[in-house]
């Protein structure tokens, strides 16, 4: 039972810490921090990708 806890403790610290992530590059771009921190937690690296592609967002909207 302690393991469980103790798993499921370590994953969401690991999922937290990407979506923070995620979300702190995304507000670099322009882009909105809360939805980016949930794709960021839940597909990491994916998202990272897909903002790092992105243009920012002044220059999306000229």
């Amino acid at each position: 039972m302690l393991a469980a806890f103790l798993f499921v403790a370590g994953l969401l610290a690991i999922l937290i810490l990407c979506g923070r992530c995620t979300a702190k590059f995304a507000a670099e771009k322009g882009r909105s921090r809360s939805v980016w921190f949930v794709l960021g937690a839940l597909f990491f690296p994916l998202p990272s990708i897909v903002l790092a592609l992105l243009p920012p967002r002044a220059q999306a909207q000229r």
